[in-house]
């Protein structure tokens, strides 16, 4: 069986591509999609006038990806063009000790090499391109796994490594290891001579717990203390400020991946959650320089912004964060400090849905109003190099519609360049909007709806879903393709429903059962059967909150909500794709095994692939619509 599975995911990838399709519907060929480059890793120097930047570049043709260093000096005023510097290697991570020089921690071929170099450049007019000396090794330090973080201390000028497991400490050309006491580290940020860990005992917490805590490390000596009350859910999103404050994001539920995010603060005298009129869930806390003001990077319906708040204490009351009015998606920034115009600047990558990720400015007044002097200035031009001068790029058309129970629920539609493409409906699975102006290699739909349960909304609007996933969700899916459908006209004719993750994959199952009239339907990494998830997932949180404890009841969400129960009535050609992922948004590979055995066994049209790359996914894909 595996080796037959082989030969048809092997036939997959060696197919020709049949590109006509996606044109029709993206605008591009999908091979340009995924020649655009891609930002993987970056470091900003102290004073953030200068970068180095490692970009990724997928060569559909060859079907190898090329990782390439770029220099960049920084000037808002006056544009200076990146330098290819040279080759990089794919784990390679960087970071500044001062404004001109930066190290590198990079494998080689039995341990990991941190390298200094030396950054020459400008960024006073009339500036020259920037350039490197050669870099200089400093250590070799043996890793049981890649690392997570590379830091600097400045106080202590000392190179942090942080794994999973470890914190190395280099300095003086030594390495010294800090004991953790058996704690698995998810995050990590520095400040002059401490260092910020999330973590938890992996020993001593629940399948179902996502509980983690926050720790202070002083690196010199060594000391580990927590920070976090431990009352919460998971951490996120360490911060250290200027002056010596801690702020995090903690969600309030144990076991709940999907809660909202709440910040918290610690000033060495107190530790309090706090208070914020806000029904959004920050992804990521930014200091200002000099502490004054906390920025929160927050998805917010299409767009992931930031909400800037003036830095609260103990005693505060409620506070509103005010939106920093930026379009599009800011994936990661660093507050740069305050200009002599009175400008207060972030760089920071973004991207859209017409354009890559990008560095650009991000900036805006440090006054009472911090909506007023808004700016955003780009850097680089990465993607405008790989896109040429093509016009055929579409960010589409926000819609709204209120579903059955007055609730108003969002979508965007891409209309086509010429009449009657195939419609593609994209169910997007657990995350953000899949509506978001954000820049995507994978699902290039003409129809999207955020449906109750989509991230970006309000915490009550993601809770929604709970307990309900093939209620209010998918009637708010069902309602807004036929209200996409009838008002902008599109070809009903040949719709295709394609799934992406566990929900994703679990309500185009759903579907199958349901009998929605549409041409074909695609399961990436979905789920079947809840029951079987819970038990085989590898994040056995996820099926718990949202189901409840595993249960074979018959009045129990895992039974009432089970597409399995439905498979008499598939009927529709289905393409099954899985990546071998099982994490908190993928489905186990069982379940995408199941479900083409099903399929098969109702003699429906189907095939499964196991994807090796983006490239099958994508060849898979646009050979389906030729069926």
């Amino acid at each position: 069986m595996l080796s037959w599975l082989i030969l048809v995911c092997c036939g997959v990838a060696a197919a020709r591509p049949a590109q006509q399709p996606f044109v029709d519907i993206i605008g591009l060929p999908w091979d340009q999609v995924l020649s655009v480059p891609e930002i993987d890793a970056w470091a900003l120097n102290t004073v953030g006038d200068a970068a180095v930047i490692r970009t990724s570049t997928l060569d559909p043709a060859s079907e190898t990806t090329r990782h390439e260093l770029h220099l960049l000096a920084i000037n808002a005023q006056f544009t200076v063009p990146s330098v290819l510097q040279g080759a990089a290697h794919p784990d390679a991570l960087y970071t500044f000790l001062s404004d001109d020089r930066f190290a590198t921690l990079a494998p080689t071929a039995d341990a990991w090499e941190i390298s200094l170099q030396t950054l020459n450049y400008t960024s006073l007019p009339p500036a020259y391109p920037p350039s490197a000396s050669e870099p200089v090794v400093l250590l070799s330090i043996e890793l049981d796994e890649p690392p997570r973080a590379f830091l600097y201390a400045a106080e202590t000028e000392s190179l942090v490594v942080v794994t999973s497991r470890t914190v190395r400490v280099v300095g003086n050309g030594r390495e010294r290891r800090i004991d953790l006491h058996g704690l698995t580290i998810d995050e990590a940020a520095v400040s002059s001579d401490r260092l910020a860990l999330v973590a938890y005992d992996a020993s001593a917490r629940p399948p179902t717990s996502t509980r983690s805590f926050l720790y202070a490390l002083d690196l010199g000596s060594g000391a580990l203390a927590q920070v976090s009350t431990g009352a919460g859910g998971a951490v996120s999103s360490p911060a250290l400020s200027d002056d010596g404050k801690l702020a995090w994001l903690e969600q309030r539920d144990d076991g709940n991946l999907r809660g909202q995010r709440r910040l918290w603060l610690a000033d060495g005298a107190h530790v309090w959650e706090v208070a914020l009129e806000f029904e959004l869930s920050p992804t990521k806390v930014v200091w200002s320089r000099e502490g004054v003001a906390l920025n929160l990077l927050t998805l917010a319906g299409p767009d992931q912004a930031f909400y800037h708040l003036w830095t609260p204490n103990a005693t505060s009351g409620p506070a509103t964060p005010t939106r920093i009015p930026s379009a599009g998606t800011i994936h990661a920034a660093e507050h740069i400090g305050v200009t002599p115009l009175n400008h207060s600047h972030f760089i920071a990558i973004k991207s859209s849905l017409t354009a890559g990720p990008e560095l650009w400015v991000v900036s805006h007044s440090p006054f009472a109003d911090p909506t007023d002097n808004f700016e955003e200035i780009r850097l680089t031009s990465f993607s405008e190099r790989a896109l040429g001068a093509t016009s055929s790029l579409r960010a589409g058309r926000r819609f709204a519609f209120d579903n059955d129970r007055g609730t108003t629920i969002h979508g965007r539609v891409f209309l086509p360049p010429r009449e009657n493409p195939p419609v593609i409906f994209l169910i997007h699975g657990d995350g953000p909007s899949s509506a978001q102006d954000r820049w995507e290699r994978y699902w290039n739909p003409s129809v999207v709806v955020d449906p109750t349960g989509t991230e970006g909304y309000s915490d009550s609007f993601t809770q929604a879903r709970r307990f309900d996933w093939g209620g209010q969700p998918v009637a708010d899916l069902r309602l807004g393709l036929a209200h996409a459908l009838d008002r902008f006209g599109l070809d009903r004719a040949r719709v295709y429903v394609f799934g992406c993750g566990a929900f994703g994959g679990f309500a185009v199952h759903w579907i199958q059962g349901a009998g929605w009239n549409v041409t074909g339907v695609v399961a990436h990494d979905g789920i079947v059967s809840p029951t079987r998830w819970a038990r085989d997932t590898a994040v056995k949180a996820v099926p718990h909150w949202e189901f409840g404890p595993l249960s074979y009841r018959r009045d129990s969400p895992y039974y009432q909500f089970d597409p399995e129960h439905a498979t008499r009535s598939w009927a529709t050609p289905e393409l099954v794709i899985t990546d071998g992922a099982n994490d908190a948004v993928s489905g186990p590979e069982l379940e995408s095994i199941t479900a083409h055995g099903l399929l098969q066994s109702r003699g429906i049209k189907t095939r499964l692939v196991r994807s090796r790359s983006i490239l099958d996914w994508w060849r898979a894909i646009d050979d389906f619509l030729t069926w």
